[in-house]
């Protein structure tokens, strides 16, 4: 009884060592940085006298990742195996909108909030949705975000506004997928930089 178990363990090892050998070897990941916002001439001469506080961008607990998330059917999302960003997409807009914002010179100043420098106008950004819907070739890319306006010493909303952003991908994949969030980003950008211009007091 003793031999036999011996040799059913044995078989075993065998079967699950030959199992993983048929795999072959394995895809590595790879790693993308969401494109920067491309630099545009600055349309304002005079900037406002008030310095701007960006918040750090919030996502949608299902965005709040690394994995590039894609959608295939209305309503369900998954994650690319193996293809990543190299941060939080959140984290990643939200740098590159500060250093936008800069470039713009529609305030004073821009800084991040909790960066220690006194704000007149604080604005948050929630992104609701950053997915690459696949559910047909070669798909698209779609983004989502809320941006609010928001006065701290008066402890006013002065403006909320929700901003949506396609963009068409040129091949149906993660790759694809990455080039077309770059260029949705930057178009993102120029419509709440507009909506700022507007909605800001000076």
């Amino acid at each position: 009884m003793k031999t036999l178990m011996s040799v059913v363990l044995v078989s075993a090892v065998i079967a699950a060592l030959s199992g993983c050998a048929s795999l072959g070897p394995q895809e590595a990941p790879r790693y993308y940085v969401l494109g920067a916002a491309s630099a545009k001439a600055a349309q304002v001469s005079t900037p406002r006298g008030s310095t701007l506080l960006v918040v750090p961008t919030v996502a949608s607990a299902f965005y709040e990742t690394q994995e590039i998330v894609y959608s295939r059917a209305p309503g369900e999302r998954a994650y690319y195996v193996f293809h990543m960003w190299t941060e939080r997409p959140s984290r990643r807009i939200f740098e590159l909108f500060v250093v936008r914002l800069e470039h713009e010179r529609l305030f004073k100043a821009v800084a991040a909030a909790g960066s220690g420098v006194h704000g007149d106008l604080i604005l948050n950004a929630y992104l609701t949705e950053f997915y690459h819907d696949a559910a047909s070739s070669p798909g698209r890319v779609r983004i989502s975000m809320t941006a609010e306006l928001v006065d701290p010493v008066a402890r006013v909303l002065l403006a909320r506004r929700v901003f949506d952003q396609t963009t068409a991908t040129r091949t149906n994949d993660a790759q694809g997928a990455v080039q077309a969030f770059g260029d949705a980003v930057d178009a993102l950008f120029d419509d709440i930089c507009a909506w700022l211009d507007a909605s800001a007091p000076r």
